[in-house]
């Protein structure tokens, strides 16, 4: 009889299907997973897994994956989150100072958390941007008459050439805006480059001549790059609108001066640079 009682368990559970739930303090959980405190007066919070490092590898399942890194290790100490095919972004909340400095000044917008001033000499091999940190160029310096700077996106495998010199120059002036690099993405070339990296908030963008913003992003314009000329970029368009005309190479080009201030491009909306086998860069920032 006792062998009968167990064939008849062991064919229920073999056939019987039943979504799980989990209830801490309730015996009547409402979701996949409900915690309901005994009293008002209980400590009330998830506590989220702690590492010193971000995991090493990622896929698609771990997508909008969240976690507290300690700053014991190579990353700074704070809540981040991971987005596929973007990278690890960290978390700003909207009243520091951080998050301010973001809107006092698009040229920058990660603010300046976890910076690491940094020179690098890419005629000695080609640099790969640290996980979870953006990288922004602010001065570039060739010794030869001919050089390139070009990155490859590591999400999408596509080379851009952010700068290409073919004049008899052995320099660049300052900057007007930054050249921004995401974490991951590897530059080679033959220039000397000097800039900062910091902990990554936003995501960088290159493209070609012509790119339609996302849905609920913001595109953020900051240089444009001429590969096949030296002459200045004829113009830059925003729908079929002409808005400016911009010196390549983010510097002079003839009598055009590149752009002192970014260009705001909204969603939907499609950026031209009217230039054939140019280059944007530039970065997306949520609505």
């Amino acid at each position: 009889m006792e062998r009968q009682y167990f064939y008849y368990i062991i064919f229920f559970l073999l056939f019987h299907h039943s979504d799980a739930q989990v209830g801490i303090n309730t015996s009547n959980p409402a979701a996949a997973l409900h915690i309901n405190n005994i009293s008002d007066n209980e400590k009330n919070g998830i506590i989220l897994p702690q590492l010193d490092e971000f995991p090493v590898t990622m896929t698609s399942d771990q997508d909008s994956m969240i976690i507290y890194i300690t700053g014991n290790g190579s990353v700074n100490k704070g809540y981040w989150f991971y987005e596929h095919g973007s990278g690890w972004r960290k978390l700003i909340d909207s009243t520091s100072a951080e998050s301010l400095q973001m809107y006092r000044n698009p040229k920058f917008p990660d603010g300046m958390k976890g910076i690491q001033p940094i020179t690098y000499d890419l005629k000695t091999g080609g640099y790969s941007v640290p996980l979870g940190k953006n990288l922004y160029i602010t001065s570039l310096f060739n010794s030869r008459n001919i050089g390139n700077m070009i990155v490859l996106d590591y999400t999408t495998s596509l080379s851009f050439t952010l700068i290409s010199n073919t004049e008899a120059s052995y320099t660049f002036p300052t900057f007007n805006n930054p050249i921004l690099v995401g974490q991951n993405d590897l530059l080679s070339g033959t220039f000397v480059f000097n800039g900062l990296l910091v902990d990554a908030t936003v995501e960088p963008i290159y493209t070609f001549s012509s790119y339609t913003v996302p849905a609920n992003k913001i595109f953020i314009y900051l240089t444009s790059n001429n590969n096949s000329s030296p002459l200045p970029i004829a113009e830059i368009r925003i729908g079929t609108t002409a808005v400016t005309q911009s010196g390549t190479n983010n510097s002079r080009s003839g009598n055009v001066e590149a752009l002192a201030m970014p260009l705001f491009i909204d969603a939907g909306e499609t950026i031209n640079n009217m230039q054939s086998g140019s280059t944007m860069n530039g970065y997306l920032i949520d609505k």
